[in-house]
């Protein structure tokens, strides 16, 4: 097994990486969280079809991983933007670098993907001030591996309906112990590190 962030230049961890964005990010458009939750509940509710040309996906974090999610991506039509610390140049990608230009990459980002960044960049926290800077009722997707998210935010965010699903793929049981509220919350899908594993 190995890890995603330690080995991110690798081919196959890179396709395994995208393989799992693009995963993700196509259920947290065509709202399979809900829908399992609904599954469970044995209950139905018709949910608003968006096609991917109309919706933003915003990259956080690119290098590598993020340029090949980003254009993996915008092949299936999604409007995609990224964020790092220093500007990339993506083919049919909006890119965007540096704190100035974070707020307004957020405000766009209707899916907000969350990837480790390329060596040598801080990592971005994932708290109550960034998810208030999303377009309400986003989709979050957590990819990071590491202990960058503020649990108690993002359930806050859920409860208010800023974040309506999240996609968190969890790298320890340290990070997510058994009996965790996450674990059972209807409006999260849980994976266990499986991002980059070949």
């Amino acid at each position: 097994m190995m890890a995603l962030h330690s080995k991110s230049d690798q081919p196959d961890i890179v396709d395994g990486m995208v393989e799992y964005v693009t995963m993700s990010v196509l259920a947290l458009h065509r709202d399979l969280v809900p829908y399992i939750a609904m599954q469970r509940s044995q209950g139905w509710q018709q949910m608003r079809i968006l096609p991917a040309s109309i919706r933003h996906v915003g990259v956080l974090g690119l290098g590598a991983l993020g340029e090949a999610a980003c254009r993996k991506l915008a092949g299936f039509g999604f409007q995609v933007a990224g964020w790092s610390g220093s500007l990339y140049e993506i083919d049919g990608v909006a890119c965007s670098a540096g704190p100035d230009e974070m707020a307004e990459f957020l405000a766009r980002s209707e899916i907000l993907v969350c990837l480790p960044p390329p060596a040598g960049e801080v990592r971005v926290g994932l708290d109550a001030a960034l998810f208030a800077k999303l377009p309400r009722g986003a989709r979050l997707l957590s990819a990071g591996g590491r202990d960058h998210l503020d649990q108690d935010a993002l359930l806050a965010a859920l409860d208010d309906g800023q974040i309506s699903a999240a996609v968190l793929d969890v790298s320890s049981e340290a990070q997510l112990p058994k009996g965790h509220v996450l674990w059972s919350d209807p409006r999260v899908l849980i994976t266990s590190h499986i991002t980059g594993t070949i």
